[in-house]
């Protein structure tokens, strides 16, 4: 049973099949994956993943992935790319898009094939799992308000993931010990991207309780490049994203990044990309759900 594209939002399939090895699949879309029931191998980008019943798996651009089907299985895709999301801009209603979006932007820049490893907090896991059963449940009976359930279900579930995977990103780096106060400035500077004023040197030192030639230097030191070739280098890639997996407006995309104006961007992005953002998103551009 298939029901595709509702109101330009959501793919949502659920699949069943018995045993044997699915074909390998290249995405140009984020995709998660509930097992409702089942066990077998996940194939994620040469990695291998055992699953079962209950357990859920979060797909990026660009990931190869495969089944091999060792016993009956229930799928549950949940299939959206970036597209999706702008679309949703018109008609957002309760949710909060633009804060969906950057978490969206969060999972796609830091999510590192940790596949079938999504939730680090046992309560948010069975919350999350929990979440799914609603989701396909009011996918199958289709009630009044299903798709606004579905909606709110699915923007719950994304947060849960960017939660996750910010812990499991802070354990590993803690884990590293003198690596673990730059990947706290790191986090820190992705998370307030969209914040100019957050990402002056001196609220920065602050932040930190550092000077800002001690903060300079040590964020050097550590990563190989200064705070602003940092910051541009990651503007660069949300960028990237944007022209790749949306039909923004570059001046759109100029504003929400907080060039000066789109003939700024372009600048920028001609010099470290060597295309125009015109050219590179024409190159690049994934294909349409």
């Amino acid at each position: 049973m298939v029901t595709q594209d509702i109101r330009a939002l959501f793919e949502i399939s659920i699949l069943e099949r018995e045993s044997g090895m699915t074909r390998t699949e290249q995405l140009n879309y984020f995709q998660l994956i509930y097992i409702q029931q089942g066990k077998g191998n996940h194939l994620v980008n040469g990695n291998s993943y055992l699953y079962q019943s209950g357990k859920l798996f979060f797909l990026a651009p660009e990931d190869s992935h495969a089944f091999n089907i060792e016993s009956p299985t229930r799928f549950v895709h949940i299939r959206f790319s970036e597209v999706s999301f702008f679309k949703l801009q018109a008609e957002a209603g309760q949710l909060d898009y633009c804060d969906w979006m950057k978490k969206i932007g969060y999972i796609f820049h830091n999510y590192h094939a940790k596949a079938g490893c999504l939730f680090k907090n046992e309560q948010d896991e069975v919350f999350g799992l929990a979440l799914m059963e609603g989701i396909v449940r009011e996918h199958e009976q289709k009630e009044i308000g299903s798709l606004a359930i579905i909606r709110q279900s699915v923007s719950i579930l994304i947060n849960l993931i960017a939660r996750n995977i910010i812990r499991t990103e802070s354990d590993e780096k803690l884990e590293r010990g003198s690596e673990s106060a730059v990947m706290k400035i790191i986090a820190y500077l992705q998370q307030h991207i969209y914040e100019p004023e957050s990402l002056k040197m001196q609220v920065i030192a602050d932040e930190f309780h550092l000077s800002v030639n001690y903060l300079g230097e040590y964020f050097k030191k550590r990563t190989g490049e200064s705070i602003q070739e940092y910051l541009i280098n990651y503007k660069l890639k949300l960028i990237d994203t944007r022209l790749v997996y949306s039909n923004m407006l570059l001046k759109e995309i100029a504003q929400e990044l907080n060039f000066t104006d789109e003939s700024h961007l372009s600048r920028i992005f001609k010099k470290y990309r060597g295309l125009t953002p015109g050219a590179y998103r024409r190159r690049h551009k994934a294909i349409e759900i």
